[in-house]
């Protein structure tokens, strides 16, 4: 049965909160009040979770702009949980990096 996650989110005067829907046998589930409540609370706040997504993305790109594209679109699978914060979603066995590049041909003749 699917929970609730509160996680807390860095703002100016620490009040904001995001919910999300978490398999409740994800590892780090801990109960926020009493029994047969199905909210959660998260140990680390949404801007701490995100952050080594953050810097895979930029890793990625820089990687990537290498090739220099015209154009590079990153799509990463992201999956909250109570304990590991934010996780790369698996996509069949493997995690999930999509990676797009496009190139548009210079039309000035040089």
């Amino acid at each position: 049965m699917a929970e609730l996650l509160r996680i807390a989110m860095d703002d100016e005067d620490g009040s904001a909160q995001l919910v999300v829907e978490v398999e409740d046998d994800e590892p780090g589930m801990v109960r926020a009040s009493r029994v047969g409540d199905r909210m959660r609370e998260a140990s680390v706040s949404l801007e701490e979770a995100l952050a080594p997504i953050r810097r895979a993305a930029e890793a990625t790109l820089r990687t990537f702009q290498a090739a220099q594209p015209t154009t590079v679109e990153l799509e990463f699978g992201v999956k909250l949980n109570a304990s590991a914060g934010a996780v790369l979603t698996k996509a069949g066995v493997e995690g999930h990096i999509v990676v797009k590049l496009g190139w548009e041909k210079n039309d000035s003749g040089a």
